[in-house]
């Protein structure tokens, strides 16, 4: 339904640090010399599927929503501080007035508002919207990939109740989705039964030729009239209805995803360039895992061969973090390898401890999510056997998802709730998929006191906090290299985390498989998860 004003790359982005962005329902952008200043330039002739008109008008106002729904919040975008938006006053009376004048010919008054150039967003024309940026930033257009990147009627919010209240957006839009740009239109939701679409007749590139689709297949028009999602809890039941041919495809995981790699006749889908992320969490800030040599003592007792092949099928690809290959240089620029499986090593960081054979260690809780037990609890019971051969001993604690996230949040609500954070844990059921297609985000999210949400070991350190900082602000591209190569090394040396491996499969353990005679292929949301964890369905083709 959504589409944003640049697109990724679907073919480019299969290799590792090749991502490519291309114009989507921008033609195209510029960048000011300082890194400062972006201008997107719009299509033409594009509408909503009901029929109101697409221009920089609705961009503008569906910027200034996000940033009213997060209670003005100077890192309202994708959590970074990169806007100063100090002049900015737009809020419910602003609202009502674009509710009164309407975007396809804006009043005087309005677009006095939103042409005034002292604010971050402001637009010059019809189709052109300027953001001007507080700081050097070299990924912006990146951060258009990710959730506030993704184009709706403002419109049709102002007239259905407005966006919500800071902190809380209107429950309207959960039953009556807000029309988008794309290919397909949503005609009827049923919550937690299913969401039907139907091909949006309006489509604005309906007639692209197969070598335009070809060229960026996101913009496909879609190959199904109609396509209806059914939510089915049960693992089982998805299986059976996918085998029974009442679906066509199906999220299908553990025991049941062996049946398919079984069986030739089903493919499903394998991430050649995996971004999600599974670590396990070490409690920074609690004894006994707020002692580095502890937690280098846990991360070279652990058999990642053994987890990756028994928790996963195999479809684990062993990383350094805090980032993942796909961001090409961005990833490990110490070259440091992934932590290695050494017994000797890891009783001789647990004897440098004080805690020889493990002695004088209390019992280690690794925490698992109740929805993650497919693939979490074969994972912890391995690592529960392979830290006991260096003497330490791990419960495994099984706790309902909202008992597992509620001391989770921003870095500094993790350090606030540090006592009530286990020394163990895994990230998330799903691990941690991008949020935007930009190296910034993994960076900020795990290791930095800037985290607002993905910080678990509520880790920090000034070195790390000021290189992140610096790529947060700079264009010298060559400096952040040099930064972020002295920031691994400490995370390296510190052991915040042990970075598991990334998946390649979209559900950790499982994966979206179809019957190779209804279906030939299709691709997959670039983000995975941090976005949503579903096949791009307009990019489904048939056998």
């Amino acid at each position: 339904m959504y589409q944003t004003l640049v697109a990724v790359n679907l073919s480019a982005e299969q290799n590792y640090g090749k991502l490519q962005f291309l114009p989507d329902l921008a033609t195209g952008w510029n960048t000011s010399t300082n890194g400062e200043v972006y201008t997107f330039y719009l299509r033409h002739n594009v509408t909503f599927s009901d029929g109101n008109p697409f221009n920089a008008y609705d961009v503008w106002t569906e910027f200034y929503f996000w940033y009213y729904l997060t209670g003005n919040s100077t890192t309202f975008w994708n959590g970074l501080n990169i806007f100063n938006t100090s002049n900015v006053n737009v809020g419910p009376a602003t609202f009502a007035l674009i509710n009164q004048s309407g975007l396809s010919n804006p009043s005087p008054q309005l677009l006095s508002i939103m042409g005034n150039t002292n604010l971050p967003a402001y637009v010059t024309g019809p189709y052109a919207i300027v953001f001007h940026l507080a700081v050097p930033f070299p990924f912006f257009v990146n951060t258009f990939t990710g959730f506030e990147g993704m184009i709706f009627d403002p419109m049709y919010v102002l007239q259905h109740g407005g966006p919500g209240q800071p902190g809380s957006i209107n429950s309207y839009f959960n039953t009556n989705p807000i029309p988008g740009t794309g290919p397909y239109t949503v005609t009827s939701v049923q919550m937690d039964e299913y969401v039907e679409f139907q091909q949006n007749p309006n489509y604005w590139a309906k007639s692209l030729t197969p070598s335009q689709i070809a060229a960026n297949p996101i913009l496909d028009p879609g190959h199904y009239k109609t396509i209806i999602v059914y939510f089915k809890s049960s693992d089982t039941t998805r299986y059976i209805d996918l085998t029974t041919g009442k679906v066509q495809l199906a999220a299908v995981t553990s025991s049941d995803f062996q049946l398919i790699l079984n069986n030739p006749s089903y493919g499903y889908a394998v991430i050649k360039y995996p971004a999600d992320m599974v670590s396990l969490d070490f409690n920074n800030n609690i004894f006994p895992t707020n002692v580095t040599d502890v937690r280098l003592a846990i991360v070279h007792a652990i058999n990642y061969t053994q987890v990756i092949d028994q928790a996963v099928f195999g479809y684990g690809k062993r990383v350094m973090g805090p980032e993942t290959p796909n961001y090409g240089q961005f990833y490990d620029p110490g070259n440091y390898p992934p932590y290695s499986y050494n017994l000797t090593e890891a009783k001789q960081y647990l004897a440098e401890a004080g805690f020889p054979g493990g002695k004088g260690l209390p019992p280690l809780t690794l925490e698992v999510d109740a929805l993650g037990t497919s693939w979490e609890t074969p994972a912890a019971e391995i690592i529960q056997q392979d830290l006991a051969q260096i003497g330490i001993t791990v419960n495994i604690q099984v706790v309902p998802d909202s008992v597992f996230y509620s001391p989770f949040g921003s870095y500094q609500t993790n350090l606030q709730d540090a006592s009530q954070i286990p020394p163990l844990s895994f990230n998330a059921v799903d691990g941690y998929a991008p949020d935007y297609l930009a190296p910034t985000d993994f960076w900020t999210s795990f290791v930095t006191n800037m985290s607002p949400w993905g910080n678990w070991g509520a880790y920090n350190n000034p070195t790390v906090d000021s290189a992140v900082l610096f790529m947060d602000h700079s264009n010298n591209l060559s400096a952040i290299m040099q930064k972020l190569t002295v920031a691994q090394g400490v995370i390296y040396n510190q052991a915040p985390y042990d970075w598991l491996f990334a998946a390649q499969l979209p559900l950790i353990d499982g994966s979206y498989a179809y019957n190779k005679q209804t279906i030939s292929g299709f691709y997959m949301d670039p983000n995975l998860v941090g976005v949503t964890d579903l096949p791009i369905l307009n990019t489904i083709t048939p056998a």
